[in-house]
């Protein structure tokens, strides 16, 4: 790395406040512009086309998940491991995730069309998927270096050129192309553009890296992300199979409602994601200088602002199903501010398994986990006849919070107890678990929300009037200290 990069005073709140700041505005008005484009790509394409490439974008994430390995995830350990070689180590997971990626990519070619059955994926389309899943997990691997070392404008400038660009050339081709070549008008419209820039990012790791290759590096790598990809897929399952069990059991008129209430929250799930990533670097910074206290101390500014989204969330659930489902969704609504709590739960959670990453002690975690999805699919599968929809958003609160407590104790044996407020966030969660039990009261009084609605946005206006010389510093450039 050069001296400019590592002259950064890592740990720094300040410092990662405004860098995160960056990242989280910059995954959310991406997660916001891709949302504003589904209805134009469901009205220019046909149903059928619009299906064959939702089930291909799923794919296509899902493999991401198998072909990249998970190693993109592992720099921001690494770093303190291989500080002085963390460009050569970045070029070696970068050769490693090639490697994967083509051998999975062959496993195709050799299945024959057997496979294409299983994924529901046109045969004509897997080249053009297995470049796109090589070049995105360079991507990958390009910004998680950059966020490692707090460069997160360059996060924010790779992140919205992979949107905008390969979403304008996508609609620009759709337009322009008879219906029946819309699909394959939409597949290399978006995915050749975004392979195209995760090329150059792969280029210019192995050129920072000088590309090194180290079986010693990925060694390193595979066996700190191998139990990450179990508990990914793990707690996809958790969040995901609300949807799923309804459909099921209850049928697809039911299974809407519980489709609507995901919706909602799933823009806040995208914030509290990014937040998350945010805070990952400076939570490691000041593990690794052992700064437990100040750890523990400004640990809790990320819970509290957790805690006011989800209030804000919370108070405005009917307007944003009604935006989202019109009049017909109401039920919804009830839904929403338990499944806002389990993602509330979730998110502070992550700080804990931040942790457990940073003392490489994550298998453990990995297989509770799977353990507690396992246990909450089948109580969702048992309890749904009875209960109804309404009980969804209880599992998931139990579930999601057996998690917190089990992470707490891995973290609390592995010695880093005094690095979190564990009774400050028990109460944070118990404010908003609270409001969610009130919630029905206030959404059947609409005055009475209304007014605490305008109360908490006068609130946090006067807040940031007070903070404003903090706010405008965001947009100021930081002198790197020397």
């Amino acid at each position: 790395m050069s001296n400019k990069e590592q002259s950064v005073k890592r740990g720094d709140t300040s410092l990662a406040v405004k860098a995160g700041f960056w990242y989280v505005v910059s995954s959310f008005l991406i997660k916001g512009i891709s949302f504003l484009t589904t209805p134009i790509f469901s009205r220019l394409m046909s149903r059928a086309d619009y299906g064959e490439f939702s089930n291909y974008a799923s794919w296509q994430a899902t493999l991401l998940i198998i072909t990249s390995a998970e190693l993109y995830n592992t720099l921001s350990r690494a770093y303190y491991d291989y500080t002085d070689d963390f460009d050569k180590y970045a070029s070696s997971i970068t050769i490693a995730t090639g490697g994967v990626t083509l051998a999975v990519y062959l496993v195709f070619l050799l299945c024959g069309s057997w496979i294409y059955k299983i994924v529901s994926i046109p045969q004509q389309f897997v080249h053009i998927l297995f470049i796109t899943l090589m070049c995105n997990a360079c991507k990958s691997i390009f910004t998680t270096r950059e966020r490692t070392l707090y460069r997160y404008k360059t996060v924010a400038f790779i992140s919205m050129v992979n949107l905008l660009v390969p979403t304008l050339v996508a609609i620009s081709l759709v337009i322009s192309v008879p219906e029946v070549n819309r699909l394959p008008a939409r597949i290399y419209g978006f995915y050749l553009p975004s392979a195209l820039i995760g090329f150059v990012c792969a280029v210019v790791i192995l050129k920072k890296g000088r590309f090194h290759f180290s079986i010693e590096h990925c060694k390193y790598a595979f066996k700190l992300a191998l139990p990450m990809i179990v508990h990914y897929f793990t707690a996809y399952l958790l969040t995901s199979s609300n949807t799923i069990v309804t459909k099921s059991l209850l049928g697809a008129s039911v299974s809407a409602v519980v489709s609507i209430a995901s919706s909602t929250i799933h823009i806040f799930t995208v914030l509290f994601q990014s937040l998350s990533g945010a805070v990952t670097t400076w939570i490691m910074d000041n593990l690794s200088q052992q700064n437990h206290a100040k750890l523990r101390k400004d640990s809790m500014m990320y819970v509290g602002l957790l805690a006011l989204v989800s209030a804000g969330v919370i108070l405005i659930a009917p307007e944003v199903v009604w935006v989202l489902g019109g009049s017909g969704y109401g039920q919804s609504a009830a839904l929403v501010p338990g499944m806002i709590v389990a993602v509330l739960i979730q998110s502070i959670t992550s700080v804990f398994t931040i942790i457990l990453t940073y003392d490489k002690n994550i298998m453990k975690t990995a297989i509770f986990t799977g353990i507690v999805a396992v246990l909450s699919v089948m109580t969702k599968i048992m309890i749904l006849p009875g209960l109804g929809v309404n009980a969804l958003p209880y599992v998931n609160i139990v579930a999601f919070g057996s998690l917190f407590v089990i992470n707490y104790m891995l973290i609390k044996k592995a010695g880093y107890a005094d690095a979190v407020n564990f009774k400050g966030m028990i109460i944070v969660i118990s404010a908003v678990f609270a409001l969610m039990l009130f919630s029905g009261w206030l959404y059947a009084n609409t005055l009475i929300r209304y007014g605490i609605i305008v109360v908490f946005g006068v609130a946090s206006c006067a807040i940031l009037w007070t903070k404003r010389a903090i706010v405008l510093s965001f947009f100021k450039k930081r002198k790197i200290k020397k």
